[in-house]
């Protein structure tokens, strides 16, 4: 079995803009995509399930159980339609995150995905790069003044993030992944400030970058785990693994 699209709206997607991150080190990625889904409003298109998500039901807004599933949202910026897609969680298996990375590629055919994730690295280093996996669409973010590197991570990436980076051309998807460093022992709203604030530069794509970020993490925190928030800012994403994107 393999993945099952809900759909709540059925816009066009062939062609289009999104912008994807799963939890992983420091949740970089998700905080930043977390927090343009809150400034923008984001409506909901559609859950994408799969057996290899974790087994997790958690009840929504409305009291109703919802199966996991990633979330397929809409953003408009500047004009412009962007789709956002993330989750609390990445498919259990292998099989699962390359199937669940070839329904979302499929339904961008034509497009361009914009991969944000996290990486380990000493705390004074505080950099944002990128990595692609296709030589032409690598000048044309050259040109626009993308650093695109060619010797990191040197140990490689896994998860969701590499797969949609690295199957992308197969799929006629320009894809990239935008990393920033991050101590990556917890949750890190700054490093997701500094990615959104880059992609902003180098895409010329105006996403808001808000500034109470730490402000949010506490508040998602104290929803999950209401009696010992506080004790929980280290703990949220933490992920032996450092480059698990």
């Amino acid at each position: 079995m393999g993945a099952l699209i809900d759909w709540i709206s059925q816009p066009q997607t062939h062609g289009n803009l999104l912008i994807v991150a799963m939890p992983g080190v420091g949740d970089v990625g998700k905080l930043a995509i977390d927090a343009v889904n809150t400034e923008l409003d984001a409506e909901p298109i559609a859950r994408i399930l799969h057996p290899t998500l974790p087994p997790l039901a958690r009840l929504d807004e409305n009291g109703l159980l919802v199966p996991p599933h990633i979330l397929l949202s809409r953003v408009e910026i500047d004009g412009k339609e962007v789709f956002t897609l993330t989750g609390d969680a990445q498919p259990m298996t292998p099989e699962g995150q390359h199937e669940l990375a070839v329904t979302v590629l499929e339904l961008f055919e034509g497009g361009e995905v914009l991969v944000l994730a996290g990486m380990s690295a000493e705390a004074q280093r505080k950099e944002v790069f990128s990595i692609t996996s296709s030589s032409s669409y690598r000048i044309e973010l050259e040109s626009m003044g993308v650093d695109v590197r060619r010797d990191e991570p040197k140990a490689g990436v896994i998860g969701m993030a590499a797969l949609i980076t690295a199957i992308g051309p197969i799929k006629n998807v320009k894809t990239s992944c935008t990393i920033a460093t991050t101590v990556g022992n917890s949750a890190d709203p700054v490093a997701a400030q500094f990615l959104l604030e880059t992609i902003r530069k180098w895409w010329s794509l105006p996403l808001p970058v808000p500034i109470d970020a730490t402000a949010r993490l506490a508040a998602k925190l104290k929803e999950i785990h209401p009696q010992k928030a506080d004790d929980l800012v280290s703990e949220l994403s933490e992920s032996p693994d450092s480059i698990y994107m």
